[in-house]
């Protein structure tokens, strides 16, 4: 059986410049949780050319790893069904650490984030997949305009 190793994927070494779009000039920083690397690149990818700052955790063990750092996201974006500590887990830990952090779910199974969503607290969005990233990218702004 092939090892499964936790890793976040750091940003380049010369991430863009963000754009005004996300917060009015202001560095939006999502941490994305997605064990799909091939999509999950993608996403990063097409957020960071919409001018937000993206960190890429392939595992929960990783996202936590990754939240237990300064400075905390200003969006948590995670699969639900992730090795090593599912998205439930993460988006759990993300809110001990900051209780209005914006959380959305990526999920196959809606109806499993549907039952997490009570006992979380706060404001939650599920997403289901496949994503539709226009979708994706206005519940971001959504939640960031309700932080604020």
């Amino acid at each position: 059986m092939p090892r499964v190793r936790s890793r976040t994927i750091p940003e380049s070494s010369n991430p863009p410049a963000p754009r005004s779009g996300p917060g009015e000039g202001a560095s939006v920083l999502i941490l994305l949780v997605e064990d799909d690397v091939r999509s999950a690149r993608i996403l990063v990818r097409m957020l960071r050319d919409d001018g937000y700052e993206v960190e890429l955790a392939t595992d929960g063990a990783a996202a936590i790893g990754r939240l237990s750092r300064k400075p905390l996201p200003d969006v948590l974006v995670t699969d639900l069904r992730i090795p090593h500590a599912d998205g439930e887990a993460v988006a759990r830990y993300a809110r001990s650490l900051d209780a209005d952090m914006p959380v959305l779910v990526m999920t196959g199974y809606p109806e499993m984030a549907a039952r997490m969503e009570q006992p979380m607290g706060g404001d939650m969005t599920i997403l289901t997949k496949p994503l539709d990233y226009g979708e994706l990218v206005e519940d971001i702004r959504k939640a960031l305009r309700g932080r604020a």
